[in-house]
């Protein structure tokens, strides 16, 4: 009673209360892996990482043929920066359940993660010869995007069986990616945009509110986002570290700029991390009882301190001794009169990209998260032209150190566009950063199948095989 307890808490995020439960049991039932589990699952959620790991391998010595365990404790040990145990786990699930497609799908997203693409195709295919199952379309999707077929061999067969095997929206969006993203590759320009259209479609069923209704909040960023708040910020560095924001548009090249500056001996990233969103403002809104953005009326020194070392807790995570740390999470372009209150030397580098080319890659690409401007082009448009009214409006204040960079020109002259990054940083071009695509560090977001290339162009136009459906869509009205 006391678990079924605890294990509803959990899946109602009410985490604290159901540690209580779990702890509870636990006093009574020491041994109990269902309790350890979900301690474990919560530790996860925490961001309690340390402790996770020494929880999750109790439960997986206690529920040694579970899976789910394993899977938890995989991603714990990839937390503590721990690839090769998460990998050595996943390899464990897979060994006690070689027929199940889900063990193989895990370890093979371990993989891709890490640049093992050789190792992740053949990881995928294994999965795929096990027979269909839900996570069947999201193997088929993976290998699609490796992009390792041709017309004589592909997976538009599989792609189109497995759609007739299911009814789950979700499943069935995701092979609508996939279809179009192999008639792409295989040059059937007309297939492929009716299926890219088909499966933003079925995304944008799973939104649930239209990017207008973002309108109000980003009025408010920029009226109470002004100078007087800004002075707030001690301009005293009471910090070891220089936090770096890579901000802008998703699809805009955040994750080729950022593992090109991760190569760089001073510069580390924490990948598209959320605390300032998740954790810093949360904790202002708390304490002040207002939401964002008109909590930062209420700032005090004492509040700004507290929100300061719940950032700085974050930089220490990266487990790295340099001097700048980059968060490459778009989206905080929101919140750059907040950063630099926090950290008054923050750099922030805004990337730019065509529009046309930038609205093609967001309309092509699948993102699990279902807000509408990822699936709608005319949710889209009004998105940037958000982002660029609230860019405009930080872009006024000179005391934010923000850098304009065009993806464009970083890919057609990438020295000399990183070597005038960082100096606006302090810092001299390496070589080691053109060297990106050998390092085999994580890389979690939509690029990480293209990131383990060198610099090339083949992105830059291929928009325009589409121009004339892309600019008549972009130009149809938008629906509800």
């Amino acid at each position: 009673m006391l678990l079924k307890k605890a294990d509803q808490l959990l899946s109602q995020n009410k985490l604290r209360e159901a540690e209580f439960h779990y702890k509870m049991l636990l006093q009574a039932e020491p041994d109990n892996g269902d309790a350890l589990f979900g301690l474990g699952k919560v530790a996860l959620r925490l961001e309690q990482f340390d402790a996770a790991v020494y929880i999750l391998q109790r439960a997986c010595q206690h529920l040694p043929y579970a899976l789910e365990p394993l899977y938890a404790l995989s991603d714990a040990f990839n937390a503590v920066n721990s690839p090769e145990d998460a990998q050595k786990v996943l390899e464990y699930a897979t060994s006690i359940a070689a027929d199940n497609p889900d063990t193989h799908y895990y370890l093979a997203q371990h993989y891709l993660t890490f640049g093992e693409l050789d190792k992740a195709q053949a990881t995928f295919e294994e999965a795929l010869k096990l027979g269909i199952a839900p996570v069947t379309a999201y193997v088929l999707f993976e290998l699609v995007q490796l992009g390792r077929f041709n017309k004589a061999n592909n997976y538009i067969v599989q792609l189109h069986h497995f759609l007739t095997q299911t009814n789950n929206l979700r499943l069935k969006m995701v092979c609508y990616y996939a279809l179009a993203k192999s008639y792409d590759k295989l040059d059937d320009t007309d297939q492929a945009f009716n299926y890219f259209v088909i499966a933003n479609q079925q995304q944008h069923k799973l939104s649930e509110f239209n990017t207008e209704d973002l309108i109000e909040f980003y009025d408010q960023l920029i009226e109470y986002n002004n100078e007087s708040v800004f002075n707030l910020a001690n301009l005293n560095k009471q910090y070891p570290v220089t936090p770096v924001f890579i901000i802008g548009m998703p699809r805009s090249g955040s994750t080729l700029l950022e593992q090109m500056l991760a190569g760089h001996s001073q510069w580390t990233t924490l990948g598209e991390d959320t605390s300032i969103s998740n954790k810093v403002v949360a904790f202002l809104e708390h304490k002040t009882g207002l939401r964002y953005p008109q909590c930062l009326t209420k700032l005090t020194t004492p509040l700004i301190n507290q929100a300061r070392a719940i950032y700085l807790d974050t930089l220490s995570s990266s487990g790295s001794n340099c001097a700048f740390v980059i968060n490459k999470l778009p989206s905080n372009y929101q919140n750059l009169g907040l950063i630099y209150i926090l950290f008054p030397d923050a750099k922030f580098i805004n990337l730019t990209r065509n529009f046309n080319a930038t609205a093609f890659s967001v309309f092509t690409n699948y993102f699990a998260e279902n807000e509408p401007y990822f699936c709608d082009l005319n949710e889209f448009t009004l998105y940037h032209q958000l982002y660029e009214k609230l860019m405009s409006h930080w872009q006024q204040f000179n005391r934010l150190a923000i850098y304009n960079l065009s993806y464009e020109q970083l890919i057609e002259n990438p020295k000399d566009q990183l070597t005038a990054l960082l100096s606006f940083t302090g810092c001299e071009f390496e070589q080691t950063c053109l060297d990106f695509y050998k390092n085999k560090s994580a890389v979690t977001t939509l690029s990480k199948h293209a990131i383990r290339q060198p610099v090339n162009n083949k992105s830059l136009d291929k928009w325009q095989r589409y121009e004339a459906p892309l600019l008549s869509l972009l130009s149809l009205p938008q629906t509800n």
